[in-house]
């Protein structure tokens, strides 16, 4: 299994913290997204990118919303 401490999307809306992947799936900690109406985003550190798919409901145009133990589709692996 591959690990990450702190993950983010370019322009700051999405942070995943102690994430975990294997395959095509990525536990997120703890998952923050900010107001954004997109249903898949880019994270990455310094050495490592995704673009990934977000679950349903965690698009929020106006709120923010934070989860724990989430797991997120991974649809490319950069």
């Amino acid at each position: 299994m591959n690990r990450a401490d702190y993950l983010r999307s370019d322009d700051g809306r999405v942070h995943v913290i102690n994430a975990e992947w294997r395959g095509a799936t990525m536990t997120a900690g703890i998952l923050c997204a900010l107001a954004m109406s997109e249903t898949t985003t880019r994270i990455c550190d310094d050495t490592n990118s995704f673009f990934v798919e977000l679950p349903e409901g965690f698009c929020s145009k106006g709120d923010r919303v934070k989860a724990f133990n989430v797991d997120l589709t991974i649809l490319k692996n950069e």
